[in-house]
């Protein structure tokens, strides 16, 4: 049988860090009438650990080439890298395809020939999604990008977890929980400033070189994904402590606490304002501010229904403005605006 006009079928290449082969976004999870035939690419995939610009590049020409043989309507890249690989390796192949540069944002941003590299590269993007205000603006000017094709897209997931974990830990305790962009050696500092509180960090190999933890805050590394959250989950708090004012990150940790109705003590870097209001869906400090985050651990430990309060706030913002349903409508909206309802 034909396919309608209405059922027209519109192909969508997916590349990512991902390491799953299956995974492509948002498949299967957008209401069209229109049939989606998702093409997923890996950058984990070629068989060269330790050489991520190599990886990148492999899968990047990967999808090139199949772009040759069958053109997509829009190619969507999750990260600052794979997009400039991506950008670069399509040149004329992109064709009349949408590339829509996703979850555009930089622990560190690049420099020198990497800076003058990835400036030409993301000319021929035609979009990209953020997730906070403030970096519209940074990489605008920084990478000569027209304001205008950079878009905000609230960071929006299904919580970490589908029910109440298991305690694995006795007692009170504080989380942290990350690797990108934090400042542990303030986390150390704080530790040691309330002896009597106990913390529990979860975070990456390097994250504690050069430090030395004292005896009351407990490192764990690498955990699984769901023993990680569960920390989360049965803490008196979480703290998100970044490396400076600066530093546009944490959102993904912020928001998955916000899910799980987690009151939290953030430093106040760009965009985290976007998501947290002080005193209302949790408690924002200076960088690098040791005696700031103590005082805020104070304070919630004085009054539990601060602490339940900025929780259940938190929880009700993140279903609000940051659920996966969110994600889910930006994507037909953009779907919409780059004329894929349209034959």
């Amino acid at each position: 049988m034909e396919r309608s006009d209405a059922m027209a079928l519109r192909r969508i290449a997916n590349i990512s860090e991902n390491p799953d082969p299956d995974w492509c976004w948002l498949k299967g999870k957008t209401p069209t009438e229109i049939e989606l035939q998702w093409v997923n690419f890996s950058t984990a995939h070629s068989n060269m650990a330790g050489q991520a610009s190599l990886s990148r590049f492999v899968a990047a020409r990967r999808l090139a080439a199949t772009a040759r043989k069958d053109p997509f309507d829009v190619i969507i890249s999750h990260g600052p890298w794979p997009a400039a690989w991506t950008a670069g390796c399509l040149g004329s192949t992109k064709g009349a395809a949408k590339h829509f540069a996703f979850s555009f944002n930089f622990t560190e941003l690049p420099a020198g020939p990497r800076r003058r590299l990835m400036t030409w590269a993301f000319q021929h993007v035609d979009e990209f999604a953020v997730f906070t205000r403030a970096e519209r603006q940074l990489y605008a000017q920084y990478f000569n990008i027209p304001s205008e094709k950079i878009v905000l897209a609230p960071w929006g997931v299904a919580p970490p977890l589908d029910n109440t974990p298991m305690r694995s830990i006795e007692g009170l305790y504080f989380s942290a929980l990350g690797g990108e962009a934090r400042d542990y050696a303030v986390l150390c500092e704080t530790a040691r400033r309330c002896p009597d509180e106990k913390f529990i960090a979860i975070a990456r190999p390097h994250s504690f070189d050069g430090l030395c933890p004292p005896s009351n805050l407990d490192v764990r590394i690498n955990l699984p994904f769901e023993d990680a959250w569960a920390i989360v989950y049965h803490a008196e708090a979480a703290i998100i402590p970044l490396v400076s004012r600066d530093t546009p990150c944490g959102i993904v940790t912020l928001v998955g606490g916000m899910h799980l109705g987690k009151a939290q003590i953030v430093t106040n870097a760009v965009g985290v304002s976007d998501y947290i209001s002080h005193g209302r869906t949790g408690l924002l400090v200076d960088a690098q501010d040791s005696r700031a985050i103590a005082n805020a651990i104070d304070a919630l430990k004085a009054n539990p229904s601060l602490t339940s309060k900025l929780g259940r706030n938190a929880r009700r913002y993140a279903q609000q403005y940051c659920s996966e349903a969110a994600t889910v409508d930006f994507f037909a909206d953009r779907l919409n605006a780059w004329g894929l309802f349209n034959d």
